[in-house]
C-alpha cells in the first residue's frame, strides 16, 4: 500500500513537472510571405479630440475598403447590452463616410451560423472596448483562425483601439482590464509585431508618456522576440503586405524592438516597415 502511494505520487509530481516546463515558444505567426496581401488599417483612437467619432479616419477608412461594401461588424469588445446600440452608431458613421455600404453585426448571428458570415463578409471592421472580452468571444465561436486567414487572402481588415490591438501578434500590450479570462493571448498576427493603441503623446502629457513607455520598455525585455508600436490617437497603420505606413495628421509612433527605441511621426510610405526591419523575421 505504501508502495502504491510512493508511486501514485511520483506521477502527480511528475505531470506537474511536465505542465510546469510545458514549451510555450511554439507559436508560429504568419510569415512575411503570408502577409504580402494583407490590406488593412490599424486605428489608434475611435474620436480623436476635436473630432466627431471616425472623423479623422473617414478618407482612410474608404481607401481600405475599396470597393468593398458589404462589411461584417464585430463589436464584441462592447458589453452585450451594448451591442445593438453599437451597431446603429457604427451603421449611421458609415453612411456619412460614403454610400453604398451594407454593415451587418456578428453578434446578431447564431453561434452555429458565424463561420458562415466571416467567409462570405466583404471587409471587416473590429471595434474598440475591451480586448479581453473581443478576443475571449472570436475564440469562443472559433473564427480567429477563420478571420486570420481571409485578412491573409485579402480581404480588407479595418480595426480600431481594442479591434487594431487584435491585428498585432499577441494582445501583449493591450490597456485593458482582463475582463474575461482568454485561452490564449495570441491574435490574429497581420502586423508583425504587437500593437498598443492610445499611446500618450509627449507634448500633451509627459507623465502618461514616460509611464507608457516604461512599461513597454518592461514588456519588451521580458519578450525579446517581440516589437511593439504605439500609436498616438491620431494615429493610424496602414498596411499593404509589408508596407506598413504611419497616417494621421499630427500622428506620432513609438517603435519598440531589439533593444532599441525609435519615433516615427513621419507619413512616408513605408516608414514603419523600415523600423521593424531589424526584428521581422522572414
Amino acid at each position: 500500500m505504501r508502495k502504491g502511494f510512493q508511486f501514485a505520487s511520483i506521477s502527480l509530481a511528475l505531470l506537474f513537472m511536465l505542465s510546469c516546463t510545458r514549451n510555450t515558444d511554439t507559436i508560429v505567426y504568419p510569415t512575411f510571405e503570408q502577409r504580402q496581401q494583407v490590406n488593412a488599417l490599424l486605428i489608434s483612437g475611435t474620436t480623436n479630440p476635436g473630432q466627431t467619432a471616425l472623423e479623422h479616419a473617414r478618407e482612410a477608412i474608404a481607401e481600405t475598403f475599396g470597393d468593398s461594401k458589404t462589411i461584417l461588424l464585430i463589436n464584441f469588445a462592447s458589453l452585450p447590452e451594448k451591442r445593438d446600440a453599437y451597431l446603429t452608431r457604427m451603421q449611421g458613421l458609415f453612411a456619412e463616410i460614403g454610400p453604398g455600404y451594407e454593415m451587418h453585426s456578428l453578434h446578431d448571428i447564431e453561434l452555429g451560423r458565424c463561420a458562415e458570415a466571416v467567409k462570405s463578409a466583404e471587409g471587416f471592421y473590429v471595434s474598440g472596448g475591451n480586448t479581453f472580452l473581443l478576443l475571449r468571444e472570436l475564440y469562443d465561436r472559433d473564427v480567429v483562425d477563420l478571420i486570420r486567414e481571409r485578412v491573409l487572402g485579402g480581404v480588407p481588415y479595418i480595426g480600431s483601439s481594442a479591434g487594431s490591438n487584435i491585428g498585432g501578434q499577441v494582445i501583449g500590450t493591450t490597456n485593458d482590464f482582463p475582463l474575461v479570462d482568454v485561452p490564449t493571448r495570441l491574435s490574429l498576427g497581420l502586423l508583425p509585431a504587437v500593437f498598443n493603441p492610445h499611446h500618450p503623446d509627449p507634448a500633451l502629457d509627459k507623465i502618461q508618456f514616460e509611464a507608457r513607455q516604461w512599461k513597454i520598455g518592461e514588456y519588451t525585455r521580458y519578450h525579446e522576440n517581440e516589437a511593439v508600436i504605439g500609436v498616438t490617437n491620431p494615429g493610424m497603420l496602414r498596411i499593404r503586405g509589408d508596407e506598413i505606413s504611419l497616417v494621421g495628421i499630427g500622428a506620432t509612433a513609438f517603435v519598440h524592438s531589439d533593444g532599441e527605441k525609435q519615433v516615427i511621426t513621419s507619413t512616408e510610405v513605408g516608414e514603419v516597415s523600415k523600423a521593424l526591419s531589424r526584428s521581422v523575421t522572414r
